[in-house]
């Protein structure tokens, strides 16, 4: 049973990567490219839940793979995972600034990948009928939509669901830890440093550049709550 579509952009050295072997044989619908061109057309017309980017192989188009990717309406809504062995918190963040969803350090072992891209894909197909408006945000779950003042705005997977949790809990305090579990989840590798980056393009996409706040406001010393 096709359990979902996942787009992996690699050099494969004439091989499938182990990455390709281990996703079919649990199920998923695998589509391998090396060149880093066709990603975008294969994204839009594909429609992956996935799109995994090999820093390793790709290096430098990896990053202008995934800004392009997030800064597209028609694209966007496919979640961008990097995948590279270089560990630094400086790599991390940079991916996260580039607008990855998630960001998998080598070497990881399979039950751990496996379970990470489960969890993704449960996420995308969720299925809740939920609508919410504050102020004059309106956001549709079903839809993977929000809007101000009527105009939609373009967020990345991971900006949504920050959006989502903040304001579905309107003036509840979510500690940095708190919001790390709940948008990313228990067993991902991301620090309160990133948090507060997305938290940042958040703010720019509600067309915040200056405080104080008119959505999102910092507790310092706690976390963030949407006012």
């Amino acid at each position: 049973m096709d359990k979902g579509k996942v787009l992996i952009v690699e050099q494969q050295n004439g091989s499938p990567s182990s990455i390709s072997k281990v996703l079919e044989e649990e199920g998923y619908n695998v589509i391998s490219v090396e060149d880093s061109d066709n990603v975008y057309d294969l994204t839009v017309n594909e429609k992956p839940e996935i799109v995994m980017l090999d820093l390793d192989s790709l290096e430098q188009e990896g990053w202008e793979v995934c800004r392009k990717l997030k800064d597209d309406y028609e694209a966007r809504r496919s979640v961008v995972i990097m995948v590279s062995s270089k560990e630094d918190e400086e790599s991390i963040v940079r991916g996260f600034e580039s607008g990855a969803d998630d960001f998998i350090t080598r070497p990881f072992g399979r039950k751990e990948f496996t379970a990470r891209i489960r969890a993704i894909i449960r996420r995308i197909e969720k299925n809740e009928s939920k609508k919410i408006k504050v102020k004059d945000i309106e956001i549709d779950l079903d839809e993977h939509k929000v809007k101000k003042g009527g105009k939609p705005i373009d967020l990345t997977y991971i900006q949504f669901k920050l959006l989502y949790l903040l304001a579905s809990r309107r003036e509840n305090v979510f500690s940095r830890k708190e919001i790390l579990e709940k948008v990313w989840g228990r067993k991902v590798y991301v620090t309160n440093r990133t948090v507060d980056v997305h938290i940042k393009r958040l703010r720019e996409k509600l067309g915040e550049y200056k405080y104080p706040s008119q959505y999102i406001e910092t507790i310092h010393g706690t976390g963030y709550r949407f006012l």
